[in-house]
Formats: structure tokens, C-alpha cells, sequence
């Protein structure tokens, strides 16, 4: 009788460990978009965990990616959705060219070093979807041939953390670089680099973004709050009316009407309606996000990757509701 008990007991603590496992999503680190299926999500998280979902976002399912670090950038071929990458914490770039079914390493020309390795932002040239850039803890990187071979592109910014990259809207050779020291501008494709302001120095800089509808705007996530520059980086000013928690760790636009922007940190998800000037917390979104994006086809839908998991809004963030995954 009492082994018997003992056996039961080990058998209901057993399921209540895998139940755990099942609901314990962990980091939800990045998420992307197919161009030409907008029913297509893609998510990334904690120890290799890459999830796809074909209706919008309700359901996701898992992909393998053959990585076990963190899956913290996802950038999808604009041109052919089919190709996608990721960019991990600790074993450099993985590509699938079949949606994410299947995947291969694509690091020759990075260093052998875990600097580098550490992929932190993957960027596709929407119009030569061939050149790809990341940003590492050792500077840029970039590829002309889809991945295949990689070059250092750091001239005038050194071996610096690049954590978040974006292009130009426009001009494709017109980027901008958020680093553990600021923001970093080339014009001329990589070839070189400068710093956009001296302030910018003091900025741990956690996302940027291009304004879609004013091409020379860009915002900028710092440990320091939300910065804005309305001509290419010369100057900058400081856009925290609302914010709490000045850790920013991201922002989206709604793309038809960049004036509705949201922004992510610790308190949870912030919403500005009169091109961040001033925010407001929305009051039933998650807390602990890393993450936040705008459904490009229905710009009332947005995605929050939090540290505990992935929710979805289908009403501008009014409520929110905690995505499963299998």
C-alpha cells in the first residue's frame, strides 16, 4: 500500500512538472511578419524557441531552429517570405528558406568568438533582400549573397554593442545603429560610421526606428527614455512625458498613421497619439515587455513579447489576452 502511494504520488508530481513546462513560456524576445501572407506571425524566444502561427496570431505552433540561445532578432526576405532570419544570444545567424520548417547556420566570415556570435539585430534591405546586416557585441556585420559569407562593416564605430538596427525608409543606404554608446548613422552603406550626437554618448540604446511617414524622424529607446530626431540624428530631444520607467525597450508605429506609436518597458505597453510627445500606460497591458509590434494589415492588433510569455490585443490595447503555444 504505502509503495503504491509513493508510485501515485511521483506519477502526480511528474504531471504537475510537464504542465508547468507546457505553460512556463518564458521570453518572448522578438517577432516578425511575413510580407506577403499577413495571416503568417513569427516569434522568438528563450533556448532556440521559434513558434509560427498561419491565422494571425491565435494559435503558434513550434519550429526548431537548432540553436539552444535565445532567439533575439527576426528578419524576414521582403520579397520572398519564404526565407527568413534569426539572430541568437550566443551562436550567431540561422536561415530557413522554407518558412521555418527547417534551418541551417549561416555564419562564415563572423568571428569565432562569442562578440560576435551574440546576434542581437537582423536587418533585410527590402530592395536588394540579398544584403542582410546584424548587429553584434562586436559591431556590424553585413552579407551581399543572402547570407552565405559575412564582412565587418565598423568604420568609425569600433567594436561596439550594436543592439538595434533600421533603414532608412527611402534611401537603403542611410541606416542607423543603437549601441551601449549611443546612436550611429552611416550614409553611404556602411562604409562608414559616425555618431549622430554627442549627447547620444551617454545613451544605452535599446531599439530604433525610422518614422515610416517622415523618413528623416527617428526614434530612439534608451536606458534614458525616448528619444526623437526630426533631421537625420543632428539633434535630439527628449519625448518621456508619461513614462514611468525610462528603460525603453521598444517602439512601433501603426504604419498608416505614425502619430498613434506604442512604446515597451517594465511597466508595461505605452500608447502615444500625438507622435510621442506624451504617453500613456495602457492599464490592462502585461508588464516586463521586451517587445511590441503592430499587425501590418490591422493596425488595431498589436504583440507584446514579455518575459512571461506572448499576449495579443485586438483593440488598439485595450485588452489583452495570453497566446498559447504548443
Amino acid at each position: 500500500m504505502l509503495r503504491s502511494y509513493r508510485y501515485f504520488r511521483r506519477l502526480f508530481f511528474i504531471f504537475f512538472v510537464l504542465l508547468a513546462a507546457c505553460e512556463r513560456q518564458g521570453n518572448v524576445l522578438s517577432i516578425g511578419f511575413s510580407y506577403h501572407n499577413p495571416d503568417i506571425v513569427y516569434v522568438g524566444g528563450e533556448r532556440g524557441s521559434f513558434y509560427k502561427s498561419t491565422d494571425g496570431g491565435n494559435e503558434f505552433v513550434k519550429s526548431e531552429t537548432g540553436t539552444t540561445y535565445n532567439i533575439a532578432a527576426i528578419g524576414v526576405n521582403p520579397m520572398l517570405s519564404s526565407v527568413i532570419y534569426v539572430g541568437s544570444y550566443g551562436d550567431s545567424v540561422h536561415r530557413s528558406v522554407d518558412s521555418g520548417l527547417t534551418w541551417n547556420i549561416a555564419s562564415r566570415g563572423l568571428d569565432d568568438n562569442v562578440g560576435t556570435q551574440a546576434v542581437n539585430a537582423v536587418v533585410v534591405d527590402p530592395k536588394e533582400s540579398r544584403r542582410i546586416y546584424i548587429g553584434t557585441n562586436h559591431g556590424v556585420y553585413v552579407t551581399t549573397d543572402g547570407g552565405s559569407e559575412w564582412t565587418s562593416a565598423n568604420t568609425g564605430m569600433a567594436n561596439r554593442f550594436v543592439i538595434a538596427l533600421a533603414l532608412h525608409p527611402e534611401h537603403s543606404e542611410i541606416m542607423v545603429a543603437g549601441t551601449n554608446e549611443g546612436v550611429f548613422i552611416t550614409t553611404n552603406a556602411t562604409k562608414q560610421w559616425r555618431r549622430t550626437a554627442a549627447a547620444s554618448k551617454e545613451w544605452k540604446v535599446n531599439t530604433v526606428k525610422f518614422d515610416p511617414m517622415h523618413p528623416n524622424t527617428i526614434y530612439a529607446g534608451t536606458n534614458k527614455g525616448i528619444f526623437k530626431s526630426t533631421d537625420l540624428g543632428h539633434t535630439w530631444d527628449a519625448r518621456n512625458n508619461g513614462i514611468k520607467s525610462l528603460f525603453v525597450s521598444s517602439i512601433t508605429f501603426v504604419p498608416e498613421d505614425t502619430m498613434r506609436a506604442y512604446a515597451g518597458n517594465g511597466d508595461g505597453v505605452y500608447k502615444s497619439t500625438d507622435g510621442g510627445s506624451a504617453w500613456t500606460l495602457l492599464e490592462n497591458s502585461p508588464t516586463s515587455v521586451l517587445t511590441v509590434a503592430v499587425y501590418p494589415s490591422k493596425p488595431e492588433t498589436l504583440f507584446a513579447g514579455t518575459m512571461k510569455g506572448l499576449y495579443k490585443s485586438s483593440d488598439a490595447g485595450a485588452q489583452w489576452r495570453h497566446v498559447k503555444f504548443k
